[in-house]
């Protein structure tokens, strides 16, 4: 063969080479380069695809904006308030939520939820339910709801009013009861009782006018 040719040969290989060189792995999947018969290189772009106008786009999970989901409001009820054992406190008390009293307390006590009593009152208590415990209260009760006592509970002076009463304790006021009242087998009266309806189970002493509308 002669060396004039072989060498041009040569160079054109040498020039494929190179311009193999300067295409990227993926330009080499999508393209097709081919040698001219005079060495020079030929480019052939790929086929264009035409889509459809109709045809919906992809869905695009990293372009899509998911709304904030907004928890809905929770209402929280209050603490309750717990008075210990240990305490004794002068002056009246105004609670928003329930409290509970194991310690003694000189003054009115209002809450805005339920009052429970372990230890002692000397004063007007106002919620809306009063449950009573081997409790000693000195003074009114007025509950929106209930109002309970134990068979070792004490109530002296004042009133007491509500929509019911549950008593098995000790009792030395009157009672105005708008629903009923319930007295237990311990449970041991003695004051005027106005009320719709009342209960009296065997045992129990009731002192006083009972007026049943």
């Amino acid at each position: 063969m002669n060396t004039k040719i072989q060498d041009k040969k040569s160079n054109a290989r040498i020039a494929w080479e190179e311009f193999i060189s300067n295409f990227s792995l993926n330009d080499k999947k999508n393209t097709s380069v081919k040698p001219a018969g005079n060495g020079t290189a030929v480019y052939s772009s790929p086929e264009t695809t035409v889509r459809n106008t109709d045809e919906k786009p992809a869905f695009n999970f990293r372009e899509y904006n998911e709304p904030e989901i907004v928890p809905p409001a929770r209402l929280v009820p209050p603490r309750t308030t717990v008075i210990g054992e240990q305490v004794d406190i002068t002056g009246n008390c105004k609670i928003e939520g329930d409290v509970e009293i194991y310690g003694e307390i000189t003054g009115d006590v209002q809450a805005g939820g339920t009052i429970v009593v372990f230890g002692k009152v000397t004063g007007n208590m106002s919620g809306k339910n009063v449950i009573l415990n081997a409790a000693r209260v000195k003074g009114s009760i007025i509950a929106e709801e209930t109002i309970e006592l134990d068979d070792n509970s004490v109530v002296t002076d004042g009133k007491m009013v509500a929509e019911k009463i549950l008593s098995n304790g000790k009792t030395e006021c009157d009672m105005d009861i708008s629903k009923i009242a319930r007295f237990g087998e311990k449970a041991n009266s003695s004051g005027n009782i106005n009320t719709i309806r009342i209960s009296i189970e065997e045992g129990a002493v009731i002192k006083g006018v009972v007026v049943s509308q």
